[in-house]
């Protein structure tokens, strides 16, 4: 009999695999995605940020569960930092990921294609604002893959595209009034598996830590990295059960026995007795 299941995918087949798995009593344990935002304010490091933001959102064409699909950024900085996002994000090489040169490589399908390309199309009949990017690469090699342009949307919170995990480069831009609008904003999904908060005041960084519905916040770096010692996952509709990696990971697939061993002699009827 299976005792532990551990299931790492998409939401929908997620509740299937913990239905299943809750009628016979397993301990199931999920992860189920994320749509991982960064957080950039005012007083932020804009050169790092900016780095941080482009390696994130497309350094593997959007397609790790931990990848930036959200940034939330400080009205006072918006345009500007949006101007040059959009410039750097144009930029991006995309081609055959085995090439050091290359930013971004393909996405995994057909399926996942096309997917991404629906949600696409779905930004623009909400009226998500398409800056940059937004279409298959064709010719030239790219015939041999499935290459998606780097893709950015100016959205608002309530948007599909702003809300629904897409798994590929396609970054949705939204703009925020203060840091308690920005944690709004981060917190106003379903999931909550990575996030980062891009400041230089300590006190700020440290209420984003508590803030934050996440399993996993990084402050002054990307979303994406995690290091395999530390317990990883999320909360909400990401996670369900136990943390993998890390120590965590024991316990995941472990069970605590607790074992009484007396050699007295003696009835011991309590511990208050002596």
């Amino acid at each position: 009999m299976v005792s532990v299941v551990s299931f790492t995918g998409g939401l929908d087949t997620g509740r299937e695999v913990y239905t299943r798995g809750a009628a016979r009593l397993a301990n199931v344990g999920l992860e189920l995605g994320g749509k991982n935002p960064i957080i950039l304010l005012d007083d932020a490091d804009q050169a790092l940020a900016m780095e941080g933001v482009l390696f994130a959102a497309f350094g593997t064409a959007g397609q790790r569960c931990t990848a930036c699909s959200r940034l939330i950024i400080h009205k006072k900085i918006y345009d500007e930092f949006l101007e040059d996002l959009v410039e750097e994000t144009e930029a991006l090489k995309v081609g055959d990921p085995l090439d050091p040169s290359v930013d971004v490589g393909p996405v995994k399908g057909k399926e996942q294609d096309e997917k991404i390309l629906r949600y696409i199309e779905i930004g623009k009949e909400e009226g998500a604002k398409l800056l940059c990017g937004g279409y298959r690469l064709t010719g030239d090699g790219y015939d041999l893959g499935f290459y998606i342009k780097p893709t950015i949307f100016e959205a608002k919170p309530e948007m599909r595209i702003a809300r629904e995990e897409i798994f590929g480069p396609v970054l949705t831009v939204l703009e925020a009034s203060s840091y308690p609008e920005a944690v709004r904003i981060a917190n106003d999904v379903q999931y909550g598996l990575s996030s980062s908060i891009y400041t230089k005041d300590v006190n700020v960084a440290f209420r984003a830590i508590q803030d934050i519905e996440a399993g996993i916040t990084y402050i002054n770096a990307p979303t994406i990295g995690a290091e395999v010692q530390l317990p990883f996952g999320g909360v909400k509709s990401t996670g369900i059960g136990h943390r993998e990696a890390g120590t965590a990971a024991i316990d995941e697939f472990t069970e605590i026995k607790t074992v009484y061993v007396d050699y007295s002699g003696r009835l011991q009827k309590a511990q208050i007795e002596m």
